[in-house]
């Protein structure tokens, strides 16, 4: 059986230190260790450093300079504040005018092979995270009840790329306290991107 893949972290370290999560005992995986699978003949990523020559000084998650792409981890901040979310943007932005095409993971998309497909247009033959495992529980302080009314819009943009995972944390949701869940404003900016 090979390597079973947890809840993604942004480092190694951050996944080594964490608790495995109380709901499910899912343990966490460091971004690079997912890269090292999807990418397994690129060697030289770049872990939180400016880009060399350029005007702005934003330091993104991981780079890689042989496939000139960016890949920032969001943690559940970057849906908190209105400011983050117009600075992710200002980034992402930035970081194209680079030359860079740039993939942002949100900290509710966890890397399952359809979501691999989807993000960096790869396919992996080695089994990643099972997709059917829910990551948005009350207890964790990370469902749309604890997101300014923003990072709810982004958190359903985000999730019309990943259907399958929404229709997940949503079943879980609604099995939780909606105060706490708020699942229902989620739901209301989902259905609107639909139509």
């Amino acid at each position: 059986m090979g390597k079973c893949y947890g809840y993604l972290r942004e480092t190694i370290q951050e996944a080594n230190k964490a608790k495995p999560n109380k709901n499910n005992n899912m343990h966490k995986t460091g971004l690079l260790e997912y890269l090292n699978v999807i990418f397994p003949d690129v060697n030289d990523w770049v872990w939180n450093k400016t880009i060399p020559n350029a005007k702005r000084r934003f330091r993104p998650d991981y780079r890689s300079e042989q496939l000139k792409l960016i890949i920032e981890f969001n943690g559940v901040h970057h849906y908190r504040k209105p400011n983050i979310i117009v600075n992710d943007k200002e980034k992402e932005m930035f970081y194209e005018q680079c030359g860079y095409k740039v993939v942002m993971i949100p900290y509710f998309i966890q890397l399952s092979n359809s979501t691999v497909k989807t993000l960096f247009n790869v396919e992996v033959k080695e089994q990643l995270f099972d997709e059917t495992i829910p990551s948005l529980f009350a207890s964790d302080e990370c469902t749309p009840a604890f997101l300014c009314p923003l990072g709810i819009e982004k958190m359903a943009e985000d999730f019309l790329k990943f259907p399958k995972q929404y229709e997940v944390n949503m079943n879980q949701m609604q099995k939780e306290d909606i105060i706490l869940t708020r699942w229902d404003l989620l739901e209301q900016e989902y259905n609107k991107r639909l139509i």
